[in-house]
């Protein structure tokens, strides 16, 4: 099954959701990597844990498309950063379709 590790911007209560539906979430600010480099440190844990990585972090994510050493990394929408549902439903979906070997390496614009 897919693992999320979520950058210290995602809210914890999309977190627990998913939890609860027995997804495995690790959130960045409950492994000691707030104020962590998103290219050197914050993607090298999610692809040394094989986890996509989720952020709102749009310059992050275009950077991150000349790279292919992580698990995949999810960018969402700002349209959706309030919509709580709507971003379970979207980590969900992208859940029950992710295939390793062919979606690892790659960068994931959501809304």
């Amino acid at each position: 099954m897919t693992g999320f590790y979520f950058d210290e911007h995602m809210n914890r209560v999309v977190a627990d959701a998913l939890i609860l539906r027995g997804y495995h979430v690790v959130m960045a600010v409950d492994v000691g990597m707030e104020g962590k480099d998103d290219d050197t440190e914050h993607l090298v844990f999610a692809a040394k844990n094989d986890l996509v990585m989720v952020s709102f972090d749009h310059p992050f994510a275009v950077r991150t498309l000349v790279r292919a050493d992580h698990a995949g990394l999810i960018c969402l929408s700002y349209s959706i950063r309030e919509n709580i549902g709507r971003m379970i439903d979207v980590l969900i979906e992208f859940a029950q379709l992710y295939e390793p070997e062919r979606d690892s390496g790659q960068v994931f614009w959501l809304s």
